[in-house]
């Protein structure tokens, strides 16, 4: 008989601490869902993958460059950095067409350096074409051969 009751009190104690758990899961659920809604003021588009050949003595050699970039959170900037991605790829064919590999290379080494010039000279060129201004430029990849 105190097998049966210790058995019937283990079940009930098991079956409280599974209800226990569910109920504090969906209290911690409830409580995030009431936290505060964060809007995204900034989105990204990621450009096409820019493949270029350097100067390398009788080697051919090739710099790989994908770009992301940071555009307003509206329907409208996507649109219109789409439309002028023509103008920022050939900012970059004007910047690396005469280089080297070395050259290339060392421009690299500093990857915050880069991004800064190229945001810059991006938003120089927007700036005369339309009012999409970025806030960022991303490397995501650069691969030098």
């Amino acid at each position: 008989m105190n097998k049966v009751v210790i058995g019937i009190i283990v079940v009930v104690l098991l079956a409280g601490a599974f209800f226990a758990g569910k109920l504090l899961d969906s209290q911690d659920s409830e409580e995030q869902s009431k936290g505060e809604v964060v809007s995204a003021t900034e989105q990204y588009f990621a450009m096409e993958r820019f493949i270029i050949s350097i100067n390398d003595e009788n080697l051919t050699r090739y710099l790989v460059l994908d770009l992301s970039l940071a555009i307003p959170a509206d329907g409208q900037s996507s649109i219109t950095a789409e439309t002028y991605a023509p103008l920022l790829r050939n900012e970059l064919v004007k910047r690396f067409v005469n280089l080297d590999r070395d050259h290339v290379k060392s421009e690299f080494t500093d990857i915050e350096q880069m991004q800064k010039t190229l945001l810059e000279k991006f938003n120089s060129v927007l700036k005369t074409k339309s009012d999409l201004e970025l806030s960022n430029v991303i490397i995501t990849n650069v691969f030098i051969q």
